[in-house]
């Protein structure tokens, strides 16, 4: 296996420049003009955790959004300011599928649990498919393991955004896990008591598949974790077997991934924040895995009451100019934020 890892000295004076970074000001509020679907029929979604988006096509941006308390994602559009909710798309069924790809992961959690929600935590688009993503960890209250969490889908998409194909499913990327160096000894354990694995972001860059790990959290670094597209949806049933690359990258204490997106040139953006539920600043990290020990602080995210910064896009970069947006879990449909950032 190959791993990356920060020098203890790296680390210490990233950390103390995350304790003196500057808090960020939001550019203007996003109007969603309809609300997204929540968990119960006419419920509006508070439980935001993913926006991907396709390049702007005639002033728009085709997207897929994702939430945690359901099985199916939701397209959307953005235009100027507006963010205008589409058709829902199942990504999982009500029962486990022989035609996942891959084996179901055994022999984790606390105790066995019902097949139910995707637990869906992170999205991301490249080369005309959207990739989604469950936690890939044990229940949070009860550490349960449920199946319906372990899975990674890959959506293919005409130009227009349409889907162009039925949704993929593989169980791969539990293997995968498994041996990501120190952070896969803590897959199959419970998030909030035993620091365990837990998937809430992705961001796909050619052949790469990035996987950002909220936890575990390990002496102030969180983990980046890269495996292979083409292994992952490989057909058949044989596991994956390709050591992944892992990047350890330096957030601060109890601070893990909270979502991620793909920059030109190999380059990464991280929204890191708390890894379980601590009062620790959310916060923009620039990472190239090449250089992890290069990382830069952004800046801090505004304090959000009762909200959790979950959802991260990249909507447009010119130069060293980059226009993102924020989205929340908690508040209705997101409470979407733009950010205007300079790049170092």
């Amino acid at each position: 296996m190959r791993y990356r890892f920060l020098s203890l000295a790296t680390a210490a004076l990233l950390a103390a420049s995350f304790a003196q970074a500057a808090t960020l000001a939001p550019e203007q509020r996003f109007k969603t003009v309809s609300d997204f679907a929540g968990k119960k029929p006419g419920k509006a979604a508070h439980d935001v955790s993913g926006l991907a988006c396709m390049p702007v096509a005639n002033g728009a941006q085709r997207c897929l959004l994702i939430n945690d308390e359901g099985a199916f994602a939701q397209f959307a559009e953005i235009a100027e300011n507006r963010i205008t909710p589409g058709a829902t798309l199942p990504i999982i069924g009500d029962e486990a599928s022989p035609a996942v790809l891959g084996t179901a992961p055994q022999g984790i959690c606390k105790k066995p649990g019902r097949f139910g929600e995707l637990d869906g935590e992170a999205v991301t688009y490249a080369d005309g498919a959207f990739y989604i993503a469950g936690s890939h960890g044990c229940s949070r209250k009860s550490g349960e393991f449920r199946l319906s969490a372990f899975h990674l889908a890959r959506l293919r998409v005409d130009a227009t955004g349409a889907p162009a194909g039925q949704v993929e499913l593989t169980y791969r990327l539990s293997d995968v896990l498994r041996r990501a160096g120190e952070a896969g000894a803590f897959f199959g354990k419970s998030l909030m008591d035993d620091n365990g694995l837990n998937v809430e972001g992705l961001a796909a860059q050619g052949d790469t598949l990035w996987v950002g790990l909220r936890a575990p959290s390990l002496g102030g670094r969180v983990f980046l974790v890269g495996a292979s597209l083409k292994e992952l949806f490989a057909p058949g049933h044989a596991p994956a077997t390709e050591a992944p690359r892992v990047v350890a990258l330096p957030a601060g204490p109890d601070r893990g991934i909270r979502d991620l997106a793909p920059l030109p040139g190999g380059r990464l953006l991280a929204l890191i924040g708390p890894a379980q539920e601590q009062q620790r600043p959310y916060a923009l990290l620039l990472v190239d895995p090449a250089r992890p020990d290069a990382a830069a602080d952004l800046g801090e995210l505004p304090e959000r009451r009762n909200a959790k910064a979950e959802s991260l896009t990249v909507l447009a970069q010119q130069g060293r100019k980059l226009d993102v947006l924020i989205g929340y879990d908690g508040p209705r449909n997101g409470h979407f934020e733009s950010y205007h950032l300079q790049l170092p």
